[in-house]
């Protein structure tokens, strides 16, 4: 019983570890969008912002795609020439939901590489689908 309890505790720790190395911090930059904004970029196509799903493949075919969104490669390892090449282009993130970490994973990688003006949509395809379905 002792063991389980131990390797509760280590399975515990490791879970709340990877979850909030996906949190984003005040450093960052990264800022939040709600599903209305990105509704006013989708619906705008002059607007200087784009929306990037970092989901996979799997879930697009599930849950669908933000109209006119950029789907990158990877979440982690996208290739940098997959973003804009105006640097000044805001960028919108997201992913599933509100507990998916790799829309902040990958915003903070573009913020890394020179994109200032970097948001993550937390709500995700999810949040998206619940109000625009």
């Amino acid at each position: 019983m002792h063991i389980i309890k131990k390797i509760s505790i280590v399975m515990l720790t490791l879970l709340i570890a990877s979850c909030s190395c996906f949190e984003p911090t005040p450093e960052s930059g990264v800022k939040f969008s709600t599903v209305d904004d990105v509704a006013k970029v989708v619906t705008n196509l002059s607007t200087s912002t784009v929306v990037l799903d970092v989901n996979p493949e799997s879930v697009r075919n599930a849950k669908g795609v933000i109209p006119n969104a950029i789907k990158l490669s990877s979440y982690d390892k996208y290739a940098l020439s997959e973003l804009p090449t105006d640097k000044n282009t805001g960028l919108i993130f997201y992913c599933y939901n509100e507990s998916c970490g790799a829309s902040t994973e990958a915003a903070n990688r573009a913020i890394k590489n020179g994109w200032p003006n970097v948001s993550v949509m937390r709500a995700g395809i999810v949040g998206w689908n619940a109000l625009h379905k």
